[in-house]
């Protein structure tokens, strides 16, 4: 690093010792607080020595060995100075503008346990490509906790993909304040992921589910599952709905917002808003929730348990896995409600575009996920 030079970047400058290396593209040309003595411009040069080796690990901080440099300012000290940790906790302070609260929260969590937890007190140069492939390596396979000795078990390929979104985005932020950092995820491909196909319920499971629902749990909670199943919006779209988004006249309600970690949000996972028709039995189900929750909230489905609304989807998991153990119907997470819907639809004889634009799915995916539940 640094312009070749017969004093060795060293040189006495009045009654100080100027240093010159170059840092982040820029010729730099601080001083020494020394006389320039033969002894002097001998440490000097180690100095200096000291300050290229830390260049080239990327740990090299300005303030550490010219703190009264003027010009100091003018590099960023800020900037340059942070280690990888503390990136992450800037990243995650400006993501707030674009991310779901429970999204930051995931990625926060995954930065934490896989990438801060190992690099956090390094300074990004020193992260190199090779480093980021030999510990996802290491997290794809069964190894040993060095700190506590458990066996950690290896990491799914599609955790492997999730965790390397938050850790892309850090070094996009980093890479944007230094031009001259080669980003070290680059070409760190995602993995292939087998897509599980849809698994939905058949009708004879569907009455067995509702059945147990009723049973065990009453006819709130059957209700709950019964509209989940028959009018096929996300739980998160579900749990949101309110009165006002209903239309009794027309038997139909506007799908606009979210609710997820006890907090509505006012978009749709996919940012748009849709109209869905409600069939026989969803549209019975909204009659019956009039006398249960409209004149005493604006929330169309409550807990039954606390009459609050709910505060996410997992509140219902307890009851679900009960309810098909009960009934006897293989497991599928309540995700599959809204397959059953789908299907159901189709195997009416539904338009496969009109069933598109009721569930928020494209025609492409309804033909691909679904054909098999098209009548020929």
């Amino acid at each position: 690093m640094g312009r070749k030079s017969e004093t060795g970047g060293v040189s006495p400058l009045g009654d100080r010792i100027q240093v010159l290396f170059t840092w982040r593209g820029k010729e730099l040309r601080p001083t020494l607080a020394m006389k320039p003595t033969a002894s002097n411009i001998k440490h000097a040069k180690r100095i200096r020595e000291s300050i290229v080796a830390d260049i080239k690990a990327g740990i090299f901080n300005l303030a550490k060995y010219f703190p009264d440099y003027k010009f100091a300012d003018k590099h960023s000290p800020d900037e340059t100075g942070r280690t990888f940790g503390q990136w992450a906790d800037v990243w995650a302070e400006l993501s707030t503008r674009n991310l779901e609260e429970s999204t930051l929260y995931v990625y926060k969590m995954h930065l934490k346990a896989h990438w801060v937890t190992p690099f956090g007190n390094e300074m990004p140069k020193a992260i190199t490509h090779e480093r980021l492939l030999r510990h996802l390596a290491k997290l794809a396979t069964e190894h040993i906790n060095e700190d506590t000795g458990q066996v950690v078990t290896p990491l799914s390929r599609k955790t492997q993909n999730n965790i390397l979104i938050p850790l892309r985005g850090v070094f996009e932020l980093i890479c944007k304040a230094d031009p001259f950092l080669t980003n070290p995820t680059a070409s760190i491909d995602n993995l292939k992921v087998q897509q599980p196909a849809p698994d939905p319920f058949d009708p004879d499971e569907v009455e067995a589910i509702l059945a147990t629902l009723q049973k065990y749990h009453g006819d709130a909670t059957r209700d709950y599952f019964e509209f989940a199943l028959f009018a096929g919006l996300r739980p998160s779209e579900q749990i949101a709905l309110l009165w006002k988004d209903v239309d009794l006249r027309s038997a139909t309600v506007r799908v606009r917002r979210a609710r997820v970690n006890n907090k509505t949000k006012e978009r749709t996972k996919t940012n748009r808003e849709r109209e869905v028709e409600l069939n026989s039995r969803a549209a019975a189900v909204i009659e019956r929730q009039r006398a249960r929750t409209q004149l005493n909230g604006e929330y169309v489905f409550k807990n039954p348990n606390t009459d609050k609304p709910w505060n996410d989807v997992q509140g219902q998991l307890r009851i679900w896995v009960a309810a098909l153990q009960a009934a006897k119907v293989r497991y599928r997470p309540q995700k599959e409600c809204r397959d059953t819907s789908v299907t159901l639809a189709l195997m009416a004889g539904a338009d496969p575009m009109w069933v598109a634009k009721q569930h928020g799915h494209s025609v492409q995916v309804m033909l691909k996920d679904y054909a098999r539940w098209i009548p020929k």
